[in-house]
């Protein structure tokens, strides 16, 4: 069975390289579109690098490939009605979501921001031709753009998602799916459990500088509860953010309490796990899901986790009794005087090593590859 992926440079995509590698019957070609001649996150030499999408539509269609995996929704719709093989639709999250301000719903809609963080993206409908079409939508009258989204979406037979909660989500609006075990798990970031025993007012606030992670939101309650703390922010990424990213650092300048460290450059993960290893809480105030690699390094390394109690995320953990908080109640100064109970701390790690078990999911991905090969 031949395979190709299409992504752009991003740093999963060595994952996913290595696991497909340990596929038997499955022959891989990853196609990355990038307008540079040499790649930046992608550190494996086994890409074909193309220039424009029409490139790689083009080899995909002409290359006897049995199916192509979507690295996200990363390429223009109209292409994606080019293919003319079968689509496994590997979804990132911001692909499978739409705040209720978007004109086009995706197969999730919720409101994706709280409101000091929607104000300074100013994340609203652009003109009076979306706000029509939003209202419109609540009476069940829908858009030419969203029906050819909708029959698109139709057409796509396979979908991963990376919490199983998604999918049911999902299902219930596009029933046609069939689940895709594809998931970015990394076999080298298993540790050894250790308890975790300090108590400090470190805090890792969200993985991007996305506005979806609610960042102005969540440093006002601190700033508000008169919480005294140093918040390291991750902002190497996107660079579609410049706007939002100057109105946060703005913001973050006008606090008394609350120390701001931004984390501007995109390091090496090792590196990044040493920073964030000092931080004995996380705070992640997305709505939908997001930065799951973030929470589950900090629930593997025994660290306190905030998250929003109408989040998808924290719905998920707690219906599997992972222990976590959330912002509205729990986040204080006594908050931050202990740390959490080694029992806790165990169960956490626990959840997440029989969730990232690499022998288990590969064997599911490879059954799941024998089955459609036999169809």
């Amino acid at each position: 069975m031949r395979i190709a992926h299409i992504s752009l440079d991003e740093k999963f995509i060595d994952c996913a390289i290595n696991q497909f590698s340990l596929l038997k019957g499955v022959d891989s070609v990853f196609c990355v579109k990038t307008e540079n001649s040499t790649l930046k996150y992608i550190k494996s030499p086994d890409v074909k690098l193309f220039q424009t999408f029409d490139e790689i539509v083009e080899f995909i269609n002409n290359d006897h490939f049995d199916y192509v995996v979507l690295h996200s929704f990363c390429i223009p719709q109209y292409k994606v009605e080019s293919l003319n093989v079968p689509i496994l639709w590997n979804s990132w999250g911001y692909d499978i979501y739409s705040d209720e301000s978007n004109v086009l719903a995706k197969p999730i809609t919720l409101s994706l921001y709280k409101p000091k963080t929607r104000a300074a993206a100013n994340i609203k409908p652009k003109t009076l031709h979306d706000r029509i079409v939003i209202l419109a939508r609540k009476f069940g009258i829908v858009s030419k753009r969203q029906k050819k989204y909708d029959a698109l979406i139709s057409k796509i037979p396979y979908l991963s998602v990376v919490l199983p909660i998604e999918f049911d989500y999902i299902h219930k609006k596009y029933p046609h799916f069939k689940f895709f075990p594809f998931r970015y798990i990394d076999p080298s970031d298993s540790i050894a459990f250790t308890p975790y025993t300090k108590a400090t007012t470190s805090i890792l606030l969200g993985n991007s500088v996305d506005p979806t992670n609610n960042h102005i939101d969540i440093l006002s309650i601190l700033e508000k509860r008169n919480i005294q703390c140093t918040v390291y922010i991750p902002i190497s990424y996107p660079s579609n953010q410049e706007t939002y990213k100057k109105a946060l650092k703005s913001f973050a300048a006008t606090l008394k309490t609350v120390k701001v460290r931004f984390l501007e450059d995109f390091i090496p993960k090792e590196e990044y796990f040493k920073i964030i290893d000092e931080c004995s809480v996380a705070i992640f105030g997305h709505i939908r899901q997001q930065a799951v690699g973030n929470i589950f390094r900090m629930l593997y390394t025994g660290k306190k986790i905030l998250m929003y109690k109408d989040s998808v995320g924290y719905n998920y953990f707690k219906q599997h009794n992972v222990k976590i908080f959330n912002i509205e109640d729990d986040l204080h100064q006594a908050f931050f005087e202990k740390p959490l109970d080694i029992e806790s701390q165990k169960a956490n790690y626990t959840f997440v090593l029989n969730d990232e078990n690499f022998e288990t999911y590969i064997k599911s991905l490879q059954g799941f590859f024998d089955n459609i090969t036999k169809v």
